[in-house]
């Protein structure tokens, strides 16, 4: 996907917050912990819902969403040029993070590609995602979250996760496949959906990962 806008600074100069996107940033002062969607709302549908339902009560939360209504992938930022300063304000003073895209994928096959530099975090949240019967795949270089300047590495340990699901998956937590915003505006999901968000909410009681 090609990139309108090198950072945030040339988004916010030529969109509207509120009319092009919004910002979500909740904070949680009792953890060190982060749910991030930074292609959330129409950009990378899905992802924003997810994050928010994942780090519910439990983890600081951030999304940016776009909400136009249409070519909301105009809004796309790459997460190694993502320098929204709520996003990294909020990542500045946590120890894991756990980053939401979407991504084609092949098809039907609905998967996770995980990837960034918290190789323990990841391998915890691929474990719970296959013993739950969800495909798990390791990111292929595009899409890798190894770059120290992605997004999700930007936390005090300088690691963490990147999530990449597939179209087929994302479609799979709303009813009907339906990805609209309609659909994802009414609340409505899938059993599949908090199975998924079960899995990752579950990696924070793991004592090994424990900060």
């Amino acid at each position: 996907m090609g990139n309108l806008y090198d950072n945030y600074a040339q988004l916010a100069a030529a969109e509207e917050e509120g009319v092009a996107y919004t910002r979500t940033a909740l904070d949680l002062p009792t953890t060190s912990w982060a749910s991030i969607a930074i292609h959330g709302g129409g950009i990378e549908a899905g992802s924003g819902e997810l994050a928010l339902t994942v780090g519910d009560g439990l983890m600081k939360t951030y999304v940016f969403a776009g909400i136009k209504a249409s070519h909301n992938s105009d809004l796309h930022i790459t997460a190694t040029h993502f320098d929204e300063p709520q996003c990294l304000a909020l990542l500045g003073a946590v120890d894991r993070t756990i980053s939401f895209h979407g991504y084609a994928g092949t098809g039907d096959q609905a998967e996770t590609a995980v990837g960034g530099l918290d190789t323990d975090l990841g391998g915890s949240i691929a474990a719970g995602l296959a013993d739950r019967g969800f495909s798990v795949t390791s990111a292929s270089s595009e899409v890798a979250g190894t770059y120290r300047g992605n997004i999700c590495n930007k936390n005090q340990r300088g690691a963490g996760v990147q999530l990449e699901l597939s179209h087929a998956l994302r479609k799979s937590f709303f009813p009907h496949g339906d990805l609209s915003r309609k659909m994802r505006d009414s609340g409505q999901r899938t059993q599949r959906f908090y199975d998924y968000v079960e899995v990752i909410r579950s990696v924070t009681a793991t004592p090994a990962l424990a900060s």
